[in-house]
């Protein structure tokens, strides 16, 4: 006779519980880590993604007029206002927020230089690329950090 669906259930890995079992053990530093982030609703997820991506288009598409400062900043305002939505603290929306552009605009500004010239756009400054690294950092931090 064929196995029951009970029996057939349990036998399945359930990779939420061993996620779970895992982080149980696993040191504080890490559990205080861990309660920093949060998975929020797919659709918060792709509406930032898409802001994000928008403000990555539009720096490309006038990165021949000038810099991308105000495509960054406006960006920078929008993390904030996201930020300060979910930690009704204004101060820590700031703090994350202005951290979120250092780390993205420190770590372009070490990563872009190494990538090959063949695989950029000869028209693409590093302040463009490294903007668009920042955006990327932008959105994580707002989009799931608490």
């Amino acid at each position: 006779m064929g196995l029951t669906f009970i029996t057939r259930k349990r036998t399945k890995i359930n990779l939420k519980t061993r996620l779970k079992k895992k982080v149980e053990e696993s040191p504080l530093w890490l559990k205080a880590l861990l309660d920093f982030v949060e998975m929020p609703q797919m659709d918060t997820v792709l509406r930032r993604l898409f802001l994000f991506a928008f403000m990555g288009g539009w720096s490309i598409i006038n990165s021949a007029e000038g810099g991308p400062a105000f495509q960054v900043a406006v960006s920078l305002a929008a993390c904030i206002y996201f930020l300060n939505e979910k930690t009704e603290s204004l101060g820590r929306a700031r703090l994350i927020g202005i951290g979120a552009l250092t780390a993205g605009w420190f770590c372009g500004s070490l990563t872009i230089p190494m990538i090959p010239t063949v695989f950029i756009n000869p028209t693409w400054t590093l302040e463009l690329l490294t903007s668009l690294v920042a955006y990327a950092f932008l959105f994580l931090s707002c989009t799931f950090l608490k």
